[in-house]
């Protein structure tokens, strides 16, 4: 199902506007929605108009979805009865697509709402029905003799959209199953996505996190959106009080975050053997065509690198003015530019950054931020961070809990980057070659915070301001490369362990994350036992072996950003070629043929010089 950012639909909901401003006065107290103005929510309506809608096209799916079964054990007689039985699902499946994200976007900006619970529940259900009704499809294309494939193929403009697809089935076709095995296989991963589904019920709804004091001594909530802010305040005690009350919260939880992550892994053990692969991160990475070299090179690659972080570590403590520096510590901005930006500065400030790209890009990228795509600010219950989320045949949205700082403007150009990414590719590719590859998805984010870092620097002339915003590029290489790597380890070494029949218990978990921790902060941070408790804070590890690809795709991304900024020719026509192109090829191939070639550990390790580099500017602006 071809769900690559992410949407949700104005089911039940006809919302009260906010009598003034952006957000509520109290600011103390986090928001209902219909406090929020309504140019600051998304429109869901472009989903579905109302619930009747919906429930039309459950139904529509519902009563057709066992028409596929009457094209079984006929594909490979014709190239007509494979493009019809290939038109029936895709018809099927992107409405189920609508369906899904439209459920779960609801559920999302109101993770209590029953209603919305039950929807998405209903479309999982039909989903798991869905796939199930379809195990018969790809065994039985894969079973047609090569050479009468070609030829279908050839004698169809329909089914040459599938030439790629129908090649990497070729490629993988020891992994496809039985037709029955199949069935199984998709009964089986409704289940499994259950752990996720766990975990998030746990940490999105059942967790209370305490009241801590803010930098005015006033007690507010935690929560995740508070949390990061929180750790930006100057005040050591405001830190330390908002990293003892969230790690402190997940340790009352901890056998049941070990417990959920177990099973899990053990999810992902039983798809990996069913199919026939030698290891979990084997599948994972076969998906996109990518050896599991690339993997192992981006982690030896960082810790090659561990040089540059202690340096960075080294002069936060310099300016800091403190001989230990906990990791809660690390997120303290090192000049004293604390600049806020409102919802609407945020925007004309990328705007303008944009003009690089040309016109008809900035263009889009207005229309993006104008049209009620994104719904900007916290409100009471919604999903915590931040995502790009839509399908084929509706426009991306963007969930945001906008706080106003630097940080957050760079949220919102990563999100912007996605979805342009999406709506470039769904405008130019057809539906069987739009999903692209998650290896490739974080380029397009990553690549406009490049854009948007370069604009700022180049404007600022003030040194406090240009030293601030370099300790944002260097957090965010740390955040989205080191860390991300960090984790990726963290995934590697569990599953492996699980692989080799280690139970993963808290205590194995907890060692083994704390052990790979100090490999990076060791010798130059105090690193508080509790964090050895991180791996039931990251909903990413549910996704299993996702987190690497923020560090390849950071890594892309500065090669190609830099090329654009440079003015190189031909690279910002190479770019967009690389956005419009969807999964209409291997994501490593796409990203050689944009100019960078991510086989080989190059590409991270220019990108950690560069880490290098900006440490080195920063020490010199201090010494100055």
């Amino acid at each position: 199902m071809k769900r690559s950012i992410l949407f949700i639909l104005s089911l039940v909901f006809a919302f009260q506007t906010a009598p003034a401003g952006e957000v509520p006065s109290d600011a103390k107290r986090i928001p209902t929605r219909s406090e929020i103005e309504e140019q600051y929510r998304w429109d869901l309506g472009d989903i579905y108009e109302d619930t009747d809608a919906w429930e039309k096209d459950f139904s529509y799916v519902e009563k057709n979805i066992g028409n596929l079964k009457e094209y079984k054990g006929k594909l490979g007689r014709s190239a007509g009865n494979l493009e019809e039985c290939l038109r029936e699902s895709e018809k099927l499946e992107r409405i189920l697509d609508k369906l899904y994200v439209a459920a779960h976007l609801l559920k999302d900006q109101d993770t209590k709402n029953s209603t919305s619970q039950a929807l998405a529940s209903r479309i999982a259900a039909l989903n798991q029905r869905f796939y199930q009704e379809r195990a018969f499809l790809w065994p039985e294309i894969q079973e047609i003799p090569e050479r009468r494939l070609n030829r279908f193929v050839n004698s169809s403009e329909y089914l040459r959209d599938y030439r790629h697809i129908f090649d990497d089935m070729l490629r993988q076709k020891e992994h496809i199953l039985s037709e029955r095995e199949e069935e199984l296989l998709a009964m089986a991963s409704n289940m499994g996505s259950e752990f996720s589904n766990i975990r998030e019920a746990l940490t999105q709804a059942d967790i209370e996190f305490p009241k801590v004091k803010d930098d005015d001594g006033d007690l507010i909530e935690l929560s995740y959106a508070r949390y990061s802010s929180l750790l930006r305040s100057r005040d050591p005690e405001v830190r330390r009080a908002a990293f003892k009350g969230m790690y402190g919260t997940f340790d009352d939880f901890k056998n049941t975050s070990a417990a959920t992550y177990r099973g899990s892994v053990k999810k992902d053990i039983f798809f990996a053997k069913a199919r026939g692969y030698d290891s979990c991160i084997e599948m994972s990475l076969d998906a996109d065509n990518v050896p599991v070299e690339v993997y192992d090179n981006l982690i030896a690659t960082a810790h090659e690198y561990i040089g540059p972080l202690e340096r960075y570590m080294e002069l936060r403590k310099k300016i800091m003015g403190v001989d230990e520096l906990h990791l809660y510590d690390t997120s303290v901005p090192l000049s004293e530019s604390d600049k806020k930006y409102s919802y609407e500065e945020a925007k004309d400030l990328i705007i303008d950054a944009l003009e690089v790209m040309g016109p008809q890009f900035q263009a889009d990228a207005k229309m993006a931020l104008n049209s009620r795509w994104v719904d900007v600010y916290e409100t009471r219950n919604k999903r915590s961070g931040a995502y790009s989320w839509g399908t084929y045949d509706t426009h991306p949205y963007m969930l945001m809990n906008f706080n106003g700082t630097r940080n957050h403007v760079f949220t919102l150009m990563h999100e912007l980057g996605h979805s342009l990414h999406s709506y470039y590719t769904n405008r130019e590719q057809p539906y069987a070659t739009a999903n692209y590859a998650l290896f490739v998805a974080e380029v397009a984010s990553t690549f406009l915070e490049n854009i948007l870092m370069d604009h700022m620097l180049e404007t600022l002339e003030d040194k406090n301001e240009k030293l601030s915003l370099l300790d944002q590029w260097a957090d965010n290489i740390l955040g989205t490369l080191y860390t991300q790597v960090l984790f990726a380890e963290f995934e590697r070494e569990a599953h492996h362990l699980a692989e080799q029949g280690v139970p993963l218990t808290v205590e194995t978990l907890s060692e083994t994350y704390f052990e790979i921790l100090e490999s990076f902060y060791g010798n130059v941070l105090v690193l508080d036992p509790e964090y050895a408790l991180t791996w039931s804070r990251i909903p990413h590890f549910f996704r299993q072996f996702y987190v690497y690809k923020y560090a390849t795709s950071i890594s892309a991304s500065t090669a190609l950003s830099r090329k654009v900024i440079d003015g190189e020719p031909g690279a910002m026509e190479r770019y967009m070629e690389f956005l419009r192109s969807g999964a209409g090829d291997y994501p490593i191939a796409l990203l050689k043929k944009a100019g960078v070639d991510m086989s080989t550990p190059a590409p991270v390790a220019e990108t950690l010089e560069l880490f290098n580099d900006i440490v080195s500017q920063m020490e010199a602006l201090v010494e100055d």
